[in-house]
Order: structure tokens, then sequence, then C-alpha cells
């Protein structure tokens, strides 16, 4: 079964109250998954979680957008003890071993690459890569020519 699928059910059975399904679907994505991603986090249903979330860690008061692609052994959550987790916004993409942390917003169409350590804002549409990440790549919106 898809991880998607899984968390899914999880948010639902929590939503319900049914406290003792959710608890079993968590061991069950902890166990299988390798994975902690709270059924509280406002996660949209169009992320797309790579290798069924393999090694993700997600804090639960992040917020992540439609269209986000994570791969494998991403973690997401708070720099401190500000309980500010990061917002991801639309169609973002996540490399593999990427660490968000804190009080931030990754902007939409932006680029996170592999092993990145994201602690400041990313702005739409840039790709940032490195420790600490660092922006290498601004993609300008090209207006049509209207003449």
């Amino acid at each position: 079964m898809k991880f998607e699928k899984v968390f899914h059910y999880g948010q639902k059975a929590l939503k319900k109250n049914n406290k003792l399904i959710a608890k079993g679907l968590k061991i069950l994505c902890r166990i299988i998954y390798h994975c902690d991603i709270p059924f509280e986090t406002n996660i949209d249903k169009t992320v797309y979680f790579c290798h069924n979330a393999f090694g993700v860690v997600i804090n639960p008061n992040s917020v992540i957008s439609g269209g986000v692609i994570l791969q494998h052994d991403v973690t997401i959550g708070e720099l401190d003890a500000c309980h500010k987790a990061p917002v991801i916004m639309n169609n973002v993409f996540i490399g593999a071993k990427a660490t968000i942390l804190g009080d931030i917003t990754i902007g939409e169409n932006a680029k996170i690459g592999a092993g990145a350590v994201v602690l400041t804002d990313i702005p739409a549409n840039c790709t940032a890569v490195g420790v600490p990440a660092q922006i290498i790549q601004r993609e300008s919106l090209k207006l049509k020519d209207s003449g």
C-alpha cells in the first residue's frame, strides 16, 4: 500500500476521534516506511512522497501545499522552541536528505537540492543547494511581447 493512502486514512481516523486506529496507523508508518509524519500535519492531498516517504520526518506545525515532491530522508521541522515550522508553497521539489528548519517559507516552484540545509526563506522560482543553502539560480518570469 502506498504511504499516501495510509497517511490519509490516519488523518481521517484522527478527525473522527478514532485514536486507536490512528495510533495503529502511525506505528505502521514508523515500522514499514521508517517515517515520522504526524497526522495533524497540514499536508495537501496532492503532495507526492517518493520512495513511500522512507525516512521522512515532518513537524506537526509544518504546512505543505499542493504539488510538492519530497524525496527520501527529508526533515522539515522547528529550529528552536518557538513552535514555528516551515511553510512549503505549491509545486516545490525537495531533494533527498534535505533539511528545512525554522519559521521560514519556501516559495512556489522552488527547488531544494539533495542534502541542502535550509534555514532562511527561499523565494519562488529559485533553486537552493548547500550547507547552509544558497540560491544558485533564479528563474525570471518572461513576459510575452504584446507588440
